[in-house]
């Protein structure tokens, strides 16, 4: 049953929210995580008049405290974007059991704020069973990077379930 609920809990989040397919790694000598956007898949159309425009804005948690954030170039007309980009942040070896990665969608929008298409958190307070295990395979195979897709969740949700999603914007 469990089996079963989550297959088409992951089938709805696709067909609402869209997929993000991230590479992290983590080089311990350096006290560098790095980050690597590399595409995402079926991203919901936030403006259907002139298609979507979206970029992923990504910020480093520690604890509950905001520290770093970054963000991919804009792709225009697109709900299939490939970024290939690659963001590197300093963390000491011994914080990172307390970092928490947010990937946040948003579709550009050049009259109102940017709309918010999908999140995922992926760590400390990660908002789900494959960002967890994401986050442990990066914990596990230090200086190889883990690449790995993930289903984009409402803000609400990852609200209710990650104290990191609280802290951004």
């Amino acid at each position: 049953l469990n089996k079963s609920t989550q297959f088409i809990e992951k089938k709805n989040n696709e067909v609402e929210l869209g997929e993000l397919l991230l590479s992290l790694n983590y080089l311990p000598s350096a006290g560098r995580l790095n980050v690597d956007i590399i595409r995402a898949k079926q991203l919901l159309q936030t403006d259907m008049c002139q298609g979507s425009d979206p970029f992923v804005k990504v910020q480093l948690v520690t604890g509950l405290k905001l520290m770093k954030t970054k963000k991919t170039s804009c792709m225009r007309g697109t709900i299939d974007p490939c970024y290939n980009e690659s963001f590197s942040f300093r963390v000491p070896q011994e914080e990172l059991c307390e970092v928490s990665l947010v990937f946040t969608v948003y579709g550009h929008n050049v009259k109102s704020s940017n709309d918010f298409v999908g999140r995922i958190v992926i760590g400390q307070f990660s908002t789900g069973p494959q960002e967890t295990m994401h986050w442990r395979r990066l914990l596990g195979s230090q200086r190889t990077p883990v690449e790995q897709w993930h289903s984009l969740r409402s803000r609400a949700e990852c609200d209710r379930v990650s104290p990191a999603s609280l802290e951004v914007t």
